[in-house]
């Protein structure tokens, strides 16, 4: 087999995969739009009733990404020509929203929840969940290995380093690195501000 027609048919195996999760999606009650494409592994979970996923055109969910609603009501909002990396997870308990343009990189995990755990004689598994919705904005880089956690906004057009933990916000056009996440240098031509 030529690497062309090899690279056709992968072309046309993603169209189809794609076109089937839209059908999926739809019959849970969630839509996607067209020209997605959903590479081998990955898998997209509405696991709760009253959960929904919206996602628009263009999107690219690599090898083993996964897309996850918890219980009560978990929201996941995606914007155009989102890329999520290979192996990279969004969980979502209340509302995790992805503004357009957002590049994802491997390995990374968006979730808005945590356990309970403030009465120590109770076992942490029965505490409950506690989530606040996290928001990336527009344009926006995440390299591989970061993770965002409950209530965090990440501002238009910002760039996350790699191995990054963010449990602050991120303001508009930042360079933000580290455990945890703090602002390095902003992007040209943005105003300068104080750490995440």
């Amino acid at each position: 087999m030529t690497r062309l027609f090899r690279l056709l048919l992968l072309d046309l195996l993603l169209v189809v995969r794609g076109a089937l999760w839209r059908l999926l999606l739809r019959l849970q009650g969630g839509r996607m739009g067209p020209g997605a494409r959903l590479y081998g592994g990955a898998r997209i979970v509405m696991g709760a009733s009253g959960a929904r996923i919206e996602i628009a055109p263009n999107f690219r969910m690599l090898r083993f990404a996964i897309i996850n609603t918890l219980p009560p009501a978990g929201r996941v909002v995606i914007g155009k020509w989102v890329h999520l990396g290979e192996g990279s997870m969004v969980t979502a308990s209340e509302r995790v929203e992805i503004g357009d343009d957002v590049v994802i990189g491997p390995q990374t995990l968006i979730v808005d929840t945590d356990h309970g755990y403030h009465d120590p004689a109770q076992p942490i598994r029965i505490q409950g969940l506690v989530s606040r919705p996290i928001l990336i904005e527009q344009g926006v880089w995440i390299a591989g290995h970061v993770t965002i956690l409950k209530g965090v906004r990440i501002g238009r057009g910002a760039i996350v380093g790699a191995g990054a933990v963010v449990s602050r916000d991120i303001p508009p056009l930042a360079i933000a690195v580290g455990v945890p996440a703090r602002v390095i240098r902003y992007r040209l031509g943005a105003p300068r501000g104080g750490d995440a």
